[in-house]
C-alpha cells in the first residue's frame, strides 16, 4: 500500500519541522528502518533549507513537498518558485581542501547525493522541481 504526504510551507524555516515529521511518520507507517528514515529526513532537510535560504534568500514564497512511499522505495519531491537552480549539475566544493581553504557551503548537495539513490531536477512552469529517491535495502549513511 502506498502512502503519501503533500505539504506546503512558507519560504521560511518555521514549517521545516512539520515536513520532517511528516516524512518520518510516512516512512514509519511503511515499515522503513530508522537509519533509512534518518537519511531521507537529512536529505529532505537539506533540500528544503537550500530552497528557503539560498533560493528565496529572504523573499516571500512557498516550498511544496510531496513524499510518496511504498514497500520498496520513497520518493521526495521539493518544489519552489525561487530562481532556477539545478542542484544535480552543480559543481560541488573541493572537499580535499583543508577546512580553512575551502569556501563555505555546497556540502549539503554532496550529502544529498551520498544518502539518496537518485536525484533529478527539472525547471517547469517557473518552478524548481527536485526529486530524490531512496530504495529499501540501499546503503545507509
Amino acid at each position: 500500500m502506498k502512502g503519501r504526504i503533500d505539504l506546503t510551507i512558507p519560504a521560511d524555516m518555521s514549517g521545516l519541522k512539520e515536513i520532517l515529521d511528516g516524512v518520518a511518520i510516512l516512512l514509519e507507517e511503511q515499515g522503513f528502518p530508522f537509519e533509512l528514515i534518518s537519511d531521507v529526513q537529512l536529505a529532505t532537510d537539506e533540500a528544503v533549507t537550500n530552497a528557503i535560504l539560498h533560493g528565496y534568500d529572504g523573499k516571500e514564497g512557498e516550498v511544496h513537498v510531496i513524499a510518496e512511499a511504498d514497500d520498496q522505495e520513497v520518493m521526495v519531491i521539493v518544489e519552489d518558485g525561487a530562481s532556477a537552480f539545478d542542484p544535480v549539475t552543480f559543481v560541488s566544493r573541493d572537499v580535499s581542501l583543508d577546512g580553512d581553504d575551502r569556501p563555505i557551503g555546497g556540502l549539503g548537495l554532496i550529502l544529498i547525493r551520498n544518502v539518496m539513490d537518485e536525484v533529478r531536477y527539472r525547471h517547469e512552469d517557473g518552478k524548481n522541481i527536485f526529486t530524490m529517491v531512496k530504495r529499501r535495502g540501499s546503503n545507509i549513511l
